[in-house]
């Protein structure tokens, strides 16, 4: 049976005003125009009858509309279409034209004016859609943009003037006169003479520049001057002023608002009392004077930087075109849209060279007046669901990988000695023996003053910096912000390529050079046959370990985050049944994993803060009194650990302090130089391109990702269904009715498939999590709602030597519904299996800790 469009009338339909159209091609227009106005949602859903496909951009659907639902493309199936419904069989009456008749139509062309405008707009709506498409495509060079449009007009003209000919000589074979002819080919002349170069208002470099800097939300970067420089040329010296490349920060702000989905997303997010889930649920929040105003509308931002190296750097003068990217994020958007990719907005790019002879001032400066602006003034303007309204913002902390860090707010930047740390005045002996918080002295912003004070003395006993400080930072000088109190630590770097290969290179070593429990065959071997069967993060398989080091030193080869979490989150399932359980690094491994859990908690309550102070003493603990034999000592990443408790009350979840998504930001820079080839100003090139993207961003709505991606379905009638009881008493349906089932659904970037496991709940009775397994995914006709059919999974216990929860299935089964919204975790799940001895464990393990 193939699934076309409402036959009964004979219609394609809007999904998103239900409008309808005789013609697909008048759907694709009418839903470019959705996309123009901002519209148009991302996946595109089908609807056409009881289709529930839905795709991810406009040239997809299309396809899908002239394969299965356009009657023309399946004409030789209409004998078969009709004996299915017979309100098909119309009929057709096949006849030639005559003269005369045509003759009185020539006055009245079959198009009018109004029609021929509307065509044409289409046309500019299509021609407007490709180019910006390609323009944020960071593999595609802006020049050869030109010559697309070029060809297109090329192909386009050649098609009109063939039709034209084709027209005219069929009229002479059908025997009309030939001043009728004449007179019908130069009044389609005059109607068609747009149709030669269609893409005309797009056909240069210049052209397509300025109309999308003419675009109301496109936002472009502007060059700001650093300083000027001597420089000789041809032996002709001159000034040179060197800039960076700053976008607005209010222009941003003010194009993301006109968006009604980005405005629905800002509000979402409830307080939960008692929860920690949030910067909203922090203490910082509550005592900032402008974020803790309920009376004014506020936006946080997130500032972070990174150095980016842009070329390869295997050649010679790597580092001569290394750039500075400083990004930030809205914090007051909720954690999963904050991931995405277009949710990560530029603030300034600028050659890494120019920073270390200007410094940081100069951009920083620039971003401190529009953060005093905006916090106390903000901006007004005329937003979707707010109405008139004055919008603040400010920073709420700054972010970035350990180094970077230091160096933006003013203090050392080597992490070899000691006052390394931001937050406190530790030393490198004192890291070593004191693993709790209070033992250490914390920097105030007195003592600051006083540090900067001393700054004098230290350069004449030729010291660079005074107990860890070298300069004062310009970001001090906004209201409700200074480092000191800038309680936030990026754990990807702490943990994830900091703490986790360390630990796991001296595991592995005890565990096959101590303990002689597994060889490093064993482990690759182990983890081999482990991915093999995994299910879910197959892209973060590890790398394969190629030596084992002894303690102290990381592994080898180095992998990226995901990898090492990765590792460290499946190593216990892959290799826990070769090792005794009275193993003291077996022991310390599991200790970590549950380390890790909690630090990558997504919810806190303060009695979890409080264990997990404990928990971070005993950990370094263990790991000084395991390792010292080996003479280790604990690296300054350890130490950072011992403070993230304190952030988490201060600032939120660690997750939302993590480097990940702005590192992920890079790869498009990255790509984009390697594109262009042009280093001639590269920082102005990828900014602008940068801009290029993020207004396509917004037209598609790609930084709201909220639907569900189906591909492949088909309809089944419930009573041939094995979890047909459940479909009739959840909502009431006729073991006759259809519904559309399916095996895999994507939602944002997460895809579910069959065979995948969920956690539903936790059990008001025991605590323990409450799994499903996902038989399929089902929804009901006019619905586009879909449901996960999971069956039963019952917990028997925590197993601690494998760190993960071992669970039975019921016999028979039994089957649930569950609304993705209603899931207590939306992480699809791996469950396990472990033959040990005659008997087969089932294990799952959960990503992080959860209540």
């Amino acid at each position: 049976m193939i699934c076309g469009r409402d036959t009964a009338v004979d219609m394609f339909r809007c999904y998103i005003c239900t409008e309808s159209f005789t013609l697909c091609s008048k759907l694709r227009f009418h839903l470019q125009r959705h996309r123009d106005n901002c519209e148009l949602s991302i996946p595109i859903m089908c609807r056409q009858q009881k289709c529930k496909s839905s795709f991810q951009t406009l040239f997809n659907f299309m396809r899908h509309i002239h394969a299965y639902h356009n009657h023309e493309s399946q004409h030789e199936s209409h004998a078969d279409l009709d004996a299915v419904n017979p309100a098909l069989n119309l009929p057709v009456t096949v006849g030639e034209t005559d003269p005369c008749d045509l003759d009185e139509d020539v006055d009245g062309f079959d198009t009018t004016d109004d029609e021929s405008a509307d065509f044409f707009d289409n046309i500019k709506s299509e021609a407007i859609s490709l180019v910006a498409g390609l323009r944020a495509n960071s593999s595609m060079p802006h020049s050869t943009v030109p010559e697309i449009v070029q060809s297109f007009n090329r192909m386009a003209s050649s098609l009109t003037s063939f039709v034209q000919v084709q027209m005219s000589s069929t009229l002479t074979a059908a025997g009309v006169a030939t001043d009728i002819v004449e007179k019908v080919s130069r009044e389609l002349d005059t109607k068609v003479a747009p149709c030669h170069q269609p893409l005309d208002f797009l056909s240069s470099r210049y052209r397509i520049d300025k109309f999308f800097a003419d675009h109301p939300l496109a936002v472009l970067p502007e060059a700001i001057t650093f300083g000027p420089r001597l420089e000789s040329h041809r032996g002709k010296s001159s000034y040179v002023y060197d800039n960076f490349q700053y976008v607005s920060v209010e222009k941003t702000l003010s194009s993301l608002l006109q968006s009604k989905s980005y405005v629905e997303a800002l509000l979402q997010h409830k307080c939960e009392p008692g929860v920690i889930s949030h910067f909203t649920d922090s203490t910082q929040f509550s005592e900032h004077r402008l974020f803790s105003d309920h009376s004014k509308f506020s936006l946080m931002l997130q500032l972070f930087y990174d150095g980016l190296g842009v070329t390869n750097p295997l050649r010679g003068q790597s580092s001569l075109h290394n750039v500075g990217v400083f990004y930030y994020r809205v914090k007051n958007l909720p954690p999963q849209f904050n991931s995405c990719f277009g949710n990560v907005h530029l603030l300034a790019l600028c050659y890494t060279h120019d920073l270390s002879v200007y410094g940081y001032e100069p951009i920083l400066d620039k971003f401190v007046s529009e953060m005093k602006r905006l916090s106390t003034t903000g901006f007004e303007g005329h937003f979707p669901i707010l109405g008139r309204f004055t919008v603040h913002a400010s920073i709420c902390h700054v972010t970035a990988d350990n180094l970077a860090l230091n160096g933006l707010m003013g203090f050392i930047e080597s992490f070899s000695g000691s006052y390394f740390c931001t937050i406190c005045y530790a030393t490198s002996d004192e890291i070593q023996v004191k693993f709790r918080e209070e033992d250490f002295t914390k920097r105030t912003l007195r003592e600051h003053r006083k540090d900067l004070a001393g700054l004098a003395t230290a350069s004449r006993a030729r010291r660079n910096n005074c107990r860890g400080v070298k300069r004062d930072c310009a970001l001090n000088e906004i209201d409700g912000f200074h480092v000191t109190n800038n309680w936030s630590l990026d754990i990807m770097h702490i943990l994830f390529e900091g703490v986790i290969p360390v630990e796991l290179g001296c595991v592995l070593y005890g565990l096959c050079d101590v303990d002689k429990c597994l060889t490093l065959d064993d482990v690759n071997r182990n983890l081999s046959v482990f991915w093999g069967q995994i299910s879910v993060e197959n892209t973060h398989k590890p790398t394969e370990i190629t030596k084992i080091q002894e303690p102290g030193h990381a592994l080898v080869p180095s992998m990226k985050a995901v990898q090492y979490l990765a590792l460290l989150k499946y190593l216990p399932l892959a290799v826990g049944k070769h090792v005794p359980a009275k193993s003291k690094h077996w022991k310390f491994l599991l200790h970590l994993c549950h380390l890790a859990d909690l630090l990558l908690a997504p919810r806190f309550t303060e009695e979890m803060v409080v264990y997990l102070k404990n928990v971070i003493f005993d950990h370094l603990s263990f790991f000084r009194d395991l390792y010292s034999d080996s003479a280790i000592k604990l690296r300054p990443k350890h130490h950072l650990l011992v403070h993230l408790p304190t952030i988490i009350l201060k600032s939120g979840p660690l997750t939302g302090m993590s480097c990940m998504p702005y590192e992920l930001k890079n790869s498009f820079f990255k790509r984009c130089a390697h594109v262009v080839c042009n280093f001639t100003n590269i920082c102005y090139t990828l900014a602008y391109r940068h801009q290029q993207y993020a207004l396509y961003s917004q037209l598609s709505n790609n930084h709201i990702r909220t639907a569900v991606t189906v591909g492949k379905h088909s309809y089944e009638t419930v009573y041939s269904l094995p979890y047909c009881s459940c479909l009739l008493d959840r909502f009431g349906l006729q073991e006759a009715d259809e519904v559309a089932i399916c095996y895999k659904l994507c939602v944002a970037s997460v895809e579910y498939k069959q065979g995948h496991c969920l956690l539903l709940q936790f059990s008001t009775e025991t605590g323990e999590p409450v799994f499903g397994k996902i038989v399929s995914f089902v929804s009901l006709a006019g619905d586009d709602r879909w449901h996960f059919v999971l069956e039963k999974v019952q917990t028997v216990d925590f197993v601690c030597h494998f760190h993960a929860h071992e669970v039975v299935f019921v016999t028979p089964a039994n089957y649930y519904l569950y609304a993705l919204q209603d899931v207590a975790d939306f992480h699809p799940l791996h469950c396990h299996s472990l033959s040990t001895g005659y008997m087969k464990k089932y294990l799952i393990r959960l990503p992080y800790h959860l209540f």
